[in-house]
């Protein structure tokens, strides 16, 4: 087995980054943004709020954003990020223009319905075909009341929160089963960093007060735990590996990785900030993945090195990613003889030893960063078809996996 050893800065949270650039982007006044993400998704977010009538500069590791001092676009790109498009959409129907709301890539095959649901509830008449962008908007969002399905992402809860607080009037959101209720936490803790707030019920009833305004802010961007979390699996099964620049109360999804690294038996330290994830022997565990749905590919790549079966719950959640990510786990590890297999809401992988072989990323960042990771403890090489697409959340990745 291959002895890694690494030393490295966690990069800057995507996530976090758009909920920065959107909070500037409803802030009067200039933000600044430091250590903001540099990802393709980011980039995207940045175009948005410039689309949106913000100044936007970037100079030494710091973002600047003058919120509304220009022009508005009348057509926004989202690139493919499934998430501006939930979150930057109700901000946008704020101006009560006339817009289209386009992407490019995986994302043109995503099905969106329930940003046009949302907006309909209040006030702003959205059309797509299909349930497929573009989205066509026309109207101004509207306080209220409404009832959203947060089933299959928080997403769009996440947009609407960030904008009907600016709206004159009180609005009121009933939350059905929501999923992932660590990303609104995220939204609720950039929101409050810029001075403005949202209670809840238990996240079944959101209670927004209307009459908000946004404050400038300095905002420093923490470390990302979806993109460290394929480095702390690669350290699990073959190493050590530090990482610099995680909050260990950091209210990402992504931090439960952790629960799992212990449950399968690696070593978990934490020095201050610094993290040190060490190999030691590795048994099969189970872990219920729903609030952490982007955790599936690395969670994968580490149960199949373990002994035994493990099963990874929160498998529904899948189908609608960059790729129907249980069918590519499936199909990557199979092919590097790794059985992978779904029953109901469980994708159950077998581990054992994991071979070289050719694969295909689907496109999809995160597939292409679990096979990237195998592929550094297989006797022959691990050949994916595509890893330009992990720029999409981390483009610092292979120059890192290159060097091991």
């Amino acid at each position: 087995m291959r002895n890694i050893h690494l030393h490295l800065a966690a990069p800057a949270s995507k996530s976090m980054t758009q909920r920065a650039i959107a909070a500037a982007l409803l802030a009067y006044g200039e933000s600044a943004i430091v250590n903001p993400s540099l990802c393709f998704d980011a980039l995207v977010a940045r175009g948005i709020a410039a689309a949106l009538g913000s100044i936007v500069m970037e100079h030494n590791k710091t973002l600047r954003i003058a919120a509304h001092s220009r022009h508005c676009a009348d057509t926004l790109h989202c690139g493919e990020s499934a998430f501006c498009v939930r979150l930057f959409t109700p901000i946008a129907a704020l101006l009560g223009m006339s817009l289209t709301v386009i992407g490019n890539g995986t994302l043109l095959s995503r099905p969106l319905p329930d940003v046009t649901d949302a907006l309909a509830a209040f006030g702003v008449t959205a059309s797509m075909e299909n349930n497929l962008l573009p989205i066509h908007l026309s109207g101004v969002l509207q306080s209220g009341t409404a009832t959203v399905d947060g089933s299959k992402s928080s997403q769009t809860l996440s947009g609407l929160l960030m904008a009907l607080p600016v709206l004159r009037g009180n609005s009121e959101i009933t939350v059905t089963r929501l999923a992932s209720r660590p990303y609104v936490d995220m939204t609720l803790e950039v929101m409050r960093a810029f001075g403005v707030t949202v209670t809840h019920d238990d996240y079944r009833h959101f209670h927004i007060r209307g009459n908000q305004r946004y404050m400038p802010q300095t905002y420093t961007v923490e470390g990302d735990w979806s993109g460290a979390a394929f480095w702390l699996a690669t350290a699990a099964i073959g190493g050590d590996i530090t990482v610099t620049g995680l909050r260990n109360n950091s209210a990402q999804a992504d931090k439960a990785i952790l629960q799992a690294l212990q449950q399968a038996g690696a070593i978990v330290q934490w020095q201050g900030d610094t993290l040190t994830v060490r190999r030691n022997t590795l048994k099969a565990f189970r872990f219920n993945a729903s609030d952490c749905p982007d955790l599936f590919p690395p969670l994968t790549l580490l149960a199949a090195f373990c002994e035994g079966v493990s099963v990874i719950e929160g498998a529904e959640r899948l189908i609608h990613k960059e790729s129907n990510r249980a069918a590519a786990l499936q199909q990557t590890f199979g092919k590097l003889g790794i059985a992978v297999s779904t029953e109901g809401d469980k994708l159950i992988v077998q581990g054992g030893t994991v071979r070289g072989g050719d694969v295909s990323s689907f496109h999809d960042h995160r597939i292409a960063m679990a096979a990237a990771c195998a592929g550094l403890f297989t006797d022959t090489p691990v050949r994916i078809d595509d890893t330009e697409c992990i720029n999409k959340s981390y483009p610092q990745f292979m120059q890192i996996n290159y060097k091991l």
